[in-house]
């Protein structure tokens, strides 16, 4: 029998979303969202809620409905409302029933009817309404006395025609009525109602959104469902159902027609028709279905299922994972269960609707939303159109869980040579993992290398090892090993560094994917240190050693074992502190191929107390201070006409001293500071002969500003220089109102009273210069786009340049950059190095390097390259001439093809570059988080 809107037919709704109650998630409603612009940013959430909707009553004045309301449905009640006794208890797929609200109908007078409308009518069926909700409530106490006293609001509001009203027996579930109030009206900024792919949720940038973003819309998902019952377990959660109209046969079929929409939770399904088969609990949904649970949609031609079983099939369908940025398509989705879907002749891409560069096409794809990981069998690497690629099976990741399984190989090609690594991955423990990666070479050769990574709550381990098997070479075993440890243990600190490896070109013959520590390319470290932090004092013992793989270098000094002792007295003393710093250290080192004083190895105990002083207001500063510098050798190996034990204590006095100034200043309308900061350091250290003392760890600093007020010109502890000298610097700054350093500038110079003795190289000439050279340091911030860092050393009578590094950077954002970099030194260094990273439009961009030594008029490092980039793929390609030691050059093209949310083809051309071009890796995390 036929039945019109907000007639009896709403309680066969409501078995209809009782029986429904199974079905989690199986479908999104499909309603009109109207996404739309408000102060520049998009909202996808009703502005009107649903409460408002149901009890809302028409004005006069009311503005016509849309033709796509928004859900206009009311939560079931958490509790009784207050003018009711009996008290609501949720129980499992159990809801309670609601009366439709008082809202007045829509005109329906157009619909065909096959029954007149008459008062008597309506009374005779709100009675058998009544008489049923009456009945249902005696079975249930859960609903409430206020449910029959809705009914009683419907005389006179509610338009059906009916003869009579049967509720089935033996009815077990409360029922929840359909309730199809219409959404008024309400204005908007923008209404976007003609957006490309709306109904896969893209939406555009706006236009005071990132112009420069390489997608130029995302993924939104609307909010669905009340966030106040996002803690309510969804079993518990009741079913809303809305429909323009029914047509029931009573215990055969129901049918709903006419914006049918469904709602539990966070989960909503749509379609304009929605059929029932009471008799063995089949169900359809047709002429489009679109189903909706947070961060996901899926959009069909038609679903089926049976309210039975768990089992849901939606046809020629696509899907959307918001977040993710994935989407895909599928001939058939089954739904076996919440959390788990098959994909039958499937597709899985992160290219933005409308462009398919590429994507993963298989005959089956499982979606296991429990595990976090996903399947794809007889699967294709599909790349503009072309199948590139066929896997057997695919694994990847659905979410941020790690998960066992292949990540994406990697394949060079090189002059002569090509090679394929294939790694895999173990995800033992949440705090425990994997990877092995077999590379697989041209000639035959293969590559294991494997990186064992632990972390407790204490330290951090990487256990990093390799093995190759050359073919040409079966007698030739070659290997790696790297160590990395870091832990804290309350006041204890632990370090291991080490690597080794089995021959001097195992890194030249081999691109290791291992995380270790190649060192400076000449010599690898192999150390372990232990630290312990006590409240004023430190102390530590290091085990270093060192592997040369550049035979044509001499070995370094072993330190077997170096331990320190550092600390302050408490502070009780109110301008003083006192400090000391104690370093036995024992020196060893291979001698292979040595002569003369690169001989000697043996022990060194440094003794370093100081008492420093410091008296400091608003106005100035001045710190005096007195140290004293011992060094106690007993060696071995030394030349004959050298003492196996040698002593030298040296006395230290210093006064470090200051004073500021500060003025208020305008240029160009705006306000800043300007301070003016003098000072004055002098430092008196008597010559003491060192002349026997090894040469362990020992170097000569180079000459900056800050030198001029350092108490030794030397690095390590083999040397301690002599000086008497009084250093002036001046120091000004440009500071702006809010705080910022616009400019700092600064000058200053050396004046020496007696000639610098102390030489590394006994055999040098002591310096007698009576002064230093004028030593400049300039560091300028104009805005946030620029920085220019000076430093330069000046010739203090010809003003000649003797040391100078200019370091500029233009960086308007992390796609536009622009460095230049020139060091010099005089007789030793001179080089330049220019660096960009420019786009050429929104796709395309280009990168560059020049390097060029001014001594040799020659090019030291030459790269360009080429980069396009759009939402799912990007590729680069680089030129890249080097000159070697042996002034060869090596010339090299390097091509990288990256498939975004899946991985990249190919070694990226610019990770040796990194260092050298400015702000590349800056950009590159920017662009990945585009």
């Amino acid at each position: 029998m036929l039945f019109k809107k907000h007639s009896s037919h709403q309680l066969y709704l409501a078995i209809l979303a009782v029986t429904l109650s199974s079905i989690q998630s199986v479908a999104f409603a499909n309603q009109d969202w109207n996404c739309r612009q408000v102060n520049d940013q998009w909202d996808c959430s009703a502005s009107v809620s649903a409460t408002a909707l149901l009890d809302k009553k028409p004005t006069a004045n009311a503005k016509q409905p849309r033709n796509r309301p928004f859900i206009a449905t009311k939560k079931a009640p958490t509790s009784a409302p207050a003018s009711s006794s009996k008290k609501f208890t949720p129980v499992r797929n159990k809801v309670i029933a609601k009366a439709p609200s008082a809202t007045a109908p829509p005109d329906h007078s157009s619909q065909a009817s096959s029954h007149p409308i008459t008062a008597p009518v309506i009374d005779q069926h709100l009675a058998a309404l009544k008489k049923a909700l009456n009945s249902t409530s005696n079975n249930h106490p859960s609903i409430t006395s206020e449910t029959t006293a809705k009914a009683d609001s419907l005389s006179n509001k509610t338009d059906y025609t009916a003869n009579q009203l049967k509720s089935s027996a033996g009815d077990k579930q409360p029922l929840i009525l359909a309730n199809n109030a219409q959404s008024p009206s309400y204005s908007t900024e923008v209404e976007q109602t003609d957006i490309d792919y709306k109904s896969l949720d893209w939406y555009p940038y706006t236009a005071s959104e990132n112009s420069q973003k390489v997608c130029k819309g995302r993924y939104i998902s609307p909010t669905i469902g009340d966030d106040s019952a996002a803690d309510t377990p969804p079993d518990l959660q009741a079913i809303f159902i809305t429909a323009d109209q029914s047509a029931t046969e009573i215990g055969k079929s129901s049918t709903l027609t006419g914006n049918v929409d469904l709602q539990q939770g966070n989960r909503s399904l749509h379609s304009p028709l929605a059929k029932l088969d009471q008799e063995t609990g089949a169900f359809s949904l047709e002429d489009g279905v679109t189903f909706r649970q947070t961060g996901m949609l899926i959009v069909a031609s038609k679903a089926e299922g049976n309210i039975n079983e768990e089992e849901t099939r939606l046809y020629d369908a696509k899907y959307v994972i918001h977040e993710k940025h994935i989407r895909g398509d599928a001939d058939v989705i089954i739904r076996r269960s919440k959390n788990v879907l098959d994909i039958e002749k499937g597709s899985y891409t992160f290219c933005p609707p409308g462009e398919n560069a590429w994507k993963i096409s298989a005959d089956k794809i499982n979606l296991d939303l429990v595990s976090g990981f996903g399947r794809a069998d007889n699967a294709r690497l599909v790349i503009f159109g072309n199948s590139v690629l066929y896997l057997p099976f695919f694994y990847f990741p659905i979410d941020d869980r790690r998960q066992s399984g292949f990540l994406y190989p990697s394949i060079k090609f090189r002059s002569g040579d090509s090679s394929i690594a294939i790694p895999y991955y173990f995800n033992i423990a949440t705090n425990m993992d994997d990877t092995l990666t077999t590379s697989l070479f041209s000639d035959g050769n293969i590559l294991l290398e494997n990186e064992f990574r632990y972390l407790d709550e204490n330290s951090l381990n990487v256990l990093s090892t390799g093995f190759a098997s050359q073919k040409t070479t079966l007698d030739k075993r070659r290997w790696v090993l790297g160590l990395n440890h870091t832990g804290r243990y309350d006041r204890i600190t632990t370090v291991v560094d080490y690597t080794e490896v089995s021959d001097d070109d195992y890194f030249s013959d081999f691109d290791t994917k291992l995380n270790i520590d190649e060192g400076d390319n000449d010599h690898l470290n192999q150390s372990a240190k232990i630290i312990y932090q006590a409240d004023t004092w430190k102390s530590s013992i290091l085990l270093q050693k060192y592997q040369t793989i550049d035979s044509t270098k001499k070995k370094p000094y072993q330190r077997l074992p170096e331990i320190r002792l550092t600390g302050t007295l408490p502070d009780n003393y109110q301008h003083y502190n006192f400090n000391h710093r104690s370093v036995f250290t024992r020196f060893d080192r291979d001698q292979t191929g040595l002569t003369g004083r690169d001989l000697t190895v043996g022990d060194r105990l440094i003794l370093n107390p100081s008492i420093t002083g410091e008296y400091r207001n608003s106005w100035g500063y001045i710190k005096p201070a007195v140290k004293f510098w011992h060094a106690n050798y007993h060696l071995s190996d030394q030349p004959s006409n050298i003492s196996s034990n040698q002593s030298v204590t040296v006395p230290i006095l210093e006064i470090d001293s200051g004073l500021f100034f500060d003025r208020d200043m305008s240029f160009q309308g705006k306000s800043y500071t300007q301070t003016l900061e003098p000072r004055l350091y002098a430092l008196y250290v008597p010559y003491k002969d060192q002349s026997d003392l090894p040469d362990f760890d020992t170097s000569e600093l180079t000459f900056t500003y800050n030198s001029l007020f350092r108490d030794n010109r030397f690095s390590g502890d083999d040397r301690f220089g002599d000086a008497q000298q009084v250093s002036l610097g001046l120091t000004s700054r440009v500071i702006s109102d809010q705080g910022r350093e616009i400019i700092s500038a600064s000058v200053g110079h050396a004046f020496y009273f007696s000639d610098r003795e102390v030489r590394i190289d006994p055999s040098d000439a002591p310096i007698k210069d009576n002064s230093s050279d004028f030593a400049t340091s300039i560091i300028w911030r104009p805005n946030i786009r620029v920085r220019a860092l000076f430093d330069a050393a000046f010739d203090a009578g010809t003003f000649n340049n003797s040391e100078m590094t200019l370091d500029l950077k233009y960086e308007e954002d992390q796609n536009h950059v622009i460095g230049v970099r020139h060091r010099f030194t005089r007789d030793i260094r001179k080089q330049t190095t220019l660096s960009y990273l420019w786009p050429i439009n929104e796709r395309w961009s280009s990168l560059g390097l020049v390097q060029y030594d001014w001594k040799t008029n020659d090019t030291v490092d030459i790269a360009a390259g080429l980069e396009y980039q759009s939402c799912c793929w990007k590729t680069r390609v680089v030129f890249r001439q080097e000159l070697e030691s042996n002034n060869k050059r090596d010339n090299s093209i390097a091509l990288q093809f990256v498939l975004k949310g899946l991985g990249g083809i190919g070694k990226s051309p610019t990770t040796e570059l990194r260092n050298k071009i400015k702000g590349y890796e800056k950009r590159e995390y920017y662009n990945a988080n585009d």
